[in-house]
Order: C-alpha cells, then sequence, then structure tokens
C-alpha cells in the first residue's frame, strides 16, 4: 500500500464542513466520492483540520493509502479533473506509511479577513467579514498578547465537542492592516472546536470599543466567554492557510 499526501485549496462557501455527514455536501465527502471512482477502490482520507461549514482552505492537507500504482506526478491531475470547481488539489506527494495528516502535524495556521467598510459587498463578503470601520489594532494587539503560548481555552471552545483537554499551544496571534483590510492570524498545535472564530469576535469587540483589552485575558483565568464575544465570527472570513509536519 502506498500513503498519500494531498494539499487542498477550497471555497467552504457550499459545503457543510470538511468532515464527512450523512445527506449533506462536504468537502472529504466530494473527494472521497472522487478519488474512489478514479482509482477505483473504497478511499477514505485523513484531514489535518475539519473545517467547519462556510470556512475556506488554501493549504489543507489530507492522507490516504491506495494500492493503485498511478505515478505520483500524474494524480492531482488526474483526481482533478471530476472534482468539482470549488474544491482542487494543489499538489501530491507519496510520504511514509507512518505519516498521518492530523496526528503528524506539528502546527495548524488560520488566517481571519476583514474588511472594514460601510457598505455590504457582494464580492469580499464571500470570503471576508465586511464591517464599519475604524477598529482598533492597536488596541486589538495589547488584548492578543495574553493568549500567545500554552493555556486552557475553554474559554474559547464552543460547545458540541469532546476533546481530552482543552489546554492548547497559540504559537502566534497578530492583527494587521492593509487600507481597508484588517488579517487576524492564529497558530497553534490545534485548535478547539470553533476557538478560532471565538477569539476573533473577542478581538473584534475590543477593535470596535465594546471590551477592555484585558477582558481576554480575563477571560483565561476564568474560563468563562468575555461578555459579548460568546457568538463566533462568522464563518466565512476564516481560511486554513497551511499545516506544517
Amino acid at each position: 500500500m502506498r500513503n498519500l499526501k494531498l494539499t487542498l485549496e477550497y471555497d467552504g462557501t457550499e459545503f457543510h464542513g470538511f468532515q464527512r455527514q450523512r445527506g449533506l455536501r462536504t468537502v472529504q465527502g466530494a473527494i472521497e466520492e472522487r478519488f474512489s471512482r478514479v482509482l477505483g477502490e473504497p478511499v477514505r482520507v485523513i484531514g489535518a483540520g475539519r473545517t467547519d461549514a462556510g470556512v475556506h482552505a488554501a493549504g489543507q492537507v489530507v492522507s490516504f493509502a491506495t494500492s493503485r500504482p498511478v505515478p505520483v506526478e500524474r494524480m492531482a491531475g488526474v483526481l482533478n479533473a471530476g472534482l468539482p470547481g470549488d474544491v482542487k488539489l494543489q499538489s501530491c506527494e507519496e510520504v511514509e506509511r507512518g505519516f498521518h495528516a492530523r496526528r503528524s502535524a506539528r502546527s495548524r495556521t488560520y488566517r481571519y479577513a476583514v474588511v472594514e467598510r460601510e457598505a455590504p459587498s457582494p464580492l469580499l463578503g464571500r470570503y471576508a467579514l465586511v464591517t464599519p470601520g475604524p477598529l482598533s489594532v492597536s488596541g486589538m494587539t495589547v488584548a492578543a498578547r495574553p493568549l500567545v503560548g500554552r493555556h486552557d481555552f475553554r474559554a474559547f471552545q464552543a460547545s458540541g465537542s469532546v476533546t481530552m483537554t482543552t489546554e492548547r499551544n497559540l504559537m502566534r496571534l497578530e492583527c494587521r492592516r492593509e487600507g481597508e483590510r484588517l488579517w487576524i492570524t492564529a497558530e497553534a498545535d490545534s485548535f478547539l472546536y470553533r476557538m478560532v472564530r471565538l477569539v476573533v469576535a473577542a478581538l473584534l469587540a475590543v477593535g470596535r470599543g465594546e471590551l477592555e483589552p484585558e477582558a481576554l485575558a480575563g477571560a483565561l483565568a476564568t474560563g468563562e466567554a468575555p461578555a459579548g464575544a460568546r457568538k463566533p465570527a462568522p464563518a466565512c472570513g476564516l481560511c486554513l492557510l497551511r499545516v506544517l509536519y
């Protein structure tokens, strides 16, 4: 058996998330159906991250085992031919048998896009949160600093997920403005359910002056979500940028 590692890019707008769900259109379901048909054998892929409904990816990684001898340099082209337009392979490589897209990952990086604009945007609104500005990036930066490091992030976990521990190592959390665009980038060993979107919601509340910057550090200490930031930021602005191994 060969073990293949593939990097995917997808527009998550029309998907009910990455993970396969009966009766719903998902990224995993779409690629498994295509791969199984082309390779002539059942294929089950392992994803590096289970992105939510509406979340995009520029660097999602999946792995799967196959007995088929299709040359690796042709694999991406062969598999892409029948995939829908909103999900495509960017690369394919053969890896050692012990490689596992999820367990072998050292970190995952997500980026959240915000556009400061008074009027709604039918184009930008598909891939970013369009919101009136200006947001205080300096205040958001101050609020973000105490979250970097290994902490218990139970205050930034949505209900509906079972996990062994809520401790995570958040290696980077940055807020950066480019014109009317604001980028919030988070890198961690792994993330809790909707953790990035809940952190973003809290940072945006700080940026709008609805929360003091110290509120996020206080949430870490108490384990309680900050008041006024208990609803995740909209999925449209979030993208899984890359996974490092």
